[in-house]
């Protein structure tokens, strides 16, 4: 190996990712400066596309291999209350601590070196890799990586959000839905006249809470969890409130889709069949809206599907064959989060695995960080992973 690929820079270069600031809308520093990594490495045509997101490539040909990992992160939180400052990228025990080191730019160094060595070494496969540091990803999964990844039309995903070094097969979807109870008003001191929409919601959210949800063998239960509630007017003023909004989170199996999870909302207006005066009842598919550092702009309902990749299928068994001959861990799970596998194999089809640095659990949390050595091991872990899926070739369709 050359020097210049060696673990001392590669951990210096992902402290620097660290230290950039690339919360929602600021990720324009991280992805130049990632872009540049690519060019010194050898990457061909690396760039920041329309959508800005960072991509660079090796090799040509069938079949054709996208690996992502998103380099914005959740906002900065928790002020006062961490060890590490969020932006220090400070090394400890052998800990590396930074916002967003976890979830998920450790990751996003390790592919980028771990892809650049594999074709260093003069022996790789043919094919080829697109390795993509998307953005936005916090806003909403796939939304801004869906433009980058038409343009590779890649035969195989693979997602490096956090799994321990696990080799990841699927996930549960995720969708937010808002309710709306529609009362009446009145004045507070004849109720009465009222339909009051915050009592009657409590009532539907009691009852949501109660569902007995199917469970995926493999996945897990489907869920409905109330988030937030807000009630109009706020705040009221001696005012019965005539209007009461609610959020849902739903997490969900490959059967689901967004018709069949309003409707199962929906079907919970029959808590109020006894009431005297029933108010109305709309739900509806929350919307994301936000804008990129680039001015892009995004209006997309906030429906991620689930995805699955049969854990014996030849993607995933290419995976472990490479990661067992390289003596390393094959061990495999799914995740419990929603990562942009939702858009790679739930809106476009494509077979998709993850592997990524990290503890899934430790993302988001005060002093988020990742253990060095994990970073060498997973860094080889690409290496071994995308040489292994270009030497399977393109995976059949079933």
């Amino acid at each position: 190996m050359k020097s210049g690929l060696g673990d001392d820079r590669l951990l210096a270069f992902l402290r620097e990712l660290v230290a950039i600031d690339s919360t929602p809308g600021r990720e324009e520093r991280v992805v130049h400066r990632i872009a540049d990594e690519m060019k010194s490495l050898g990457y061909q045509d690396a760039h920041v596309d329309e959508a800005g997101n960072a991509v660079g490539h090796f090799g040509q040909g069938s079949p054709v291999v996208l690996t992502d990992c998103h380099v914005d992160t959740i906002p900065a939180h928790s002020e006062g209350q961490w060890s590490h400052d969020p932006l220090a990228a400070e090394v400890a025990n052998g800990r590396l601590y930074g916002l967003g080191v976890c979830d998920m730019k450790a990751s996003a160094a390790a592919v980028i070196y771990g892809v650049a060595r594999l074709f260093e070494s003069g022996h790789a496969p043919p094919g080829t890799v697109y390795v993509v540091s998307s953005i936005a990803e916090e806003m909403m999964e796939g939304a801004a990586l869906a433009y980058t990844f038409d343009r590779c039309k890649p035969d195989i995903a693979l997602i490096g959000e956090p799994t321990n070094l696990r080799l990841a097969f699927g996930q549960r979807g995720r969708a937010k839905i808002e309710v709306d109870v529609i009362g009446a008003a009145s004045h507070a001191g004849h109720p009465e006249v009222g339909v009051n929409a915050v009592e009657l919601m409590a009532q539907f959210v009691t009852s949501v809470a109660a569902i007995r949800h199917p469970t995926h063998p493999v996945l897990g239960p489907r869920t409905a969890t109330c988030i937030d509630i807000h009630s109009e007017p706020y705040p009221s003023v001696s005012m019965v409130p005539p209007l009461c909004r609610a959020r849902f989170d739903c997490r969900f199996g490959p059967d689901e889709t967004k018709e069949t999870l309003m409707a199962m909302l929906a079907e919970h207006r029959s808590v109020w069949s006894d009431a005297a005066r029933p108010p109305a009842l709309e739900v509806h598919m929350y919307v994301a809206e936000f804008e990129t550092f680039n001015g892009r702009r995004y209006s997309v309902p906030e429906y991620a599907p689930a995805w699955f990749t049969d854990p014996d299928s030849a993607v995933v068994q290419a995976c472990v064959t490479g990661l067992t001959k390289a003596g390393l861990h094959a061990d495999r799970s799914t995740y419990g989060f929603c990562t942009n596998g939702s858009l790679t194999a739930g809106l476009r089809g494509v077979t998709t695995v993850g592997y990524g640095i990290g503890r899934e659990e430790v993302a988001h949390t005060v002093d988020e960080y990742i253990e060095i050595d994990k970073l060498y091991e997973g860094t080889a872990g690409y290496t071994h992973i995308v040489g292994s899926l270009l030497g399977a070739g393109v995976p059949s369709v079933s």
